[in-house]
């Protein structure tokens, strides 16, 4: 996966955040190099441990500041320096990536690895990394940005709560049917390698098409996964492959290392087309309680489940309900979109092949979204769009329909009927007609979004 560089004319606009600059009183923000790799490993430990240090992000920075990183690398990571200590004080990194709207890619920035020294917090340093890490992602020609973390705290940054994140069902420990007398397994686990990447990734593209957003994952992002290298092995993702017992592989399964909240949590399964999944559930239940069980002795931790955070729909919780006794609701992926109607103008295929299947069809007018300080609209002719622009709302012309700041965002990306955010929000509102050409543009969809990390 490469970086697009910025164009000239980028580089002339970024100038304003030219780096390094001065923040006063000694500190300094500038890119990261890989010398800082180790003690940005050290401060991240450190600062995430709170209690303990954080071995395992620890070894994640050490890999994504290095020039071994494929995707980050020092050049995609900010830096606040405290150069009278001479130590890091505030950090955060971009992770670029690709991510598909119902099919459709679309070029995303994920900054991760947020982080201030606790002494330096109020200072306004991580709202100074975001206006440079915007810029810079902009320049990249991200249409979108997504981060996971903390509740409410990214809100200040543009970012709403827009896609599902994680949610699932458990399966605990004590529901995992063991083996009768005399039975014995069907099926096999063992560790997925480069080999394996033409079975799996047919079977990740195909769970992918039943998510509105997704994360597709070419041979370079699979490798990238199955890294075993020494500076990647800390967070390399465990796929596993199930096998029948005379070695042909029927699935795949990445089951975490970490254990959350009491469970060892599996975050990707998939049968091959024809493999009955129900069929292959006991023996994968059977692995994932040894390997979680195995997992709760090595870290000292305490695990008593199973959790297929899968989103909230998933073919395994069709196969095996009787199992799963208990929903974990979803968190959210907060997204920011800089420019909404630029990303409309991008999707517009999509809206209009919904459109076309809808009793909308044909429809010719314009669609005026206000979020009441500014708004946009959209142009239709004959069924299709034809243009997404800014347009600016007033107390004569308030327009067709009504949002809060970036509430718009949750029904762009189907995490909310308009029905259902007009419940929520009493300032969410829509005229008649506005309301059928809303549900028809952007009906309630899951994703559940396997991004880069």
């Amino acid at each position: 996966m490469s970086l697009k560089s910025p164009t000239l004319k980028q580089q002339i606009e970024l100038m304003q955040f030219a780096l390094p600059r001065d923040l006063g009183d000694g500190l300094v923000m500038r890119v990261a190099t890989p010398d800082d790799a180790e003690p940005l490993a050290q401060f991240n430990g450190h600062t995430f441990g709170r209690e303990r240090f954080d071995e395992l992000l620890a070894a994640y920075t050490r890999h994504y500041a290095s020039d071994a990183h494929p995707i980050i690398g020092a050049a995609n990571t900010l830096i606040v320096e405290d150069t009278r200590a001479q130590k890091i004080v505030s950090t955060m990194c971009l992770i670029p990536q690709t991510w598909t709207y119902a099919g459709i890619p679309f070029p995303v920035g994920r900054p991760e690895v947020v982080a201030t020294d606790p002494e330096y917090r109020k200072r306004g340093l991580v709202r100074e990394q975001f206006k440079t890490l915007h810029a810079l992602s902009d320049a990249m020609g991200h249409l979108v940005q997504g981060i996971t973390g903390i509740p409410w705290y990214y809100r200040q940054f543009e970012y709403e709560f827009a896609l599902d994140l994680s949610g699932g069902r458990l399966c605990y420990f004590s529901n995992v049917p063991a083996l009768k007398e005399n039975e014995t397994e069907s099926y096999r686990l063992r560790a997925m390698t480069s080999d394996d990447i033409p079975f799996a990734a047919p079977l990740y593209d195909r769970a992918s098409a039943r998510s509105l957003v997704a994360c597709p994952r070419p041979a370079s992002l699979w490798r990238y996964f199955l890294d075993d290298s020494p500076l990647a092995r800390a967070y390399r993702l465990p796929f596993q492959i199930i096998e029948t017992l005379d070695g042909r592989a029927v699935g795949y399964v990445d089951c975490g290392h970490d254990i959350w909240q009491d469970a060892v949590v599996v975050g990707e399964i998939a049968a091959a087309e024809g493999q009955s999944l129900r069929a292959l559930m006991p023996t994968v239940l059977r692995w994932m309680k040894a390997h979680g069980e195995a997992e709760s002795a090595r870290q000292n931790k305490p695990a008593n489940a199973i959790y297929f955070a899968l989103g909230r729909e998933h073919p395994v919780f069709d196969a095996i309900p009787d199992l799963l006794p208990k929903t974990r609701l979803p968190y959210g992926w907060y997204i920011r979109v800089p420019d909404v109607p630029r990303f409309i103008r991008h999707i517009a295929p999509a809206l209009d092949a919904r459109l076309a299947r809808s009793t909308m069809t044909g429809y010719t007018g314009e669609l005026k979204i206000s979020e009441y300080r500014r708004g946009f609209k959209i142009v239709f002719e004959n069924g299709k769009i034809t243009n997404a622009e800014a347009w600016q709302p007033t107390v004569d012309e308030r327009g067709d329909c009504g949002f809060p700041p970036l509430v718009f965002l949750q029904l762009l990306f189907g995490r909310a009927a308009i029905m259902e955010l007009r419940t929520f929000y009493p300032d969410v509102w829509a005229n008649d007609e506005p309301t059928v050409l809303l549900d028809a543009l952007f009906p309630k969809h899951a994703s559940c979004v396997c991004a880069v990390g």
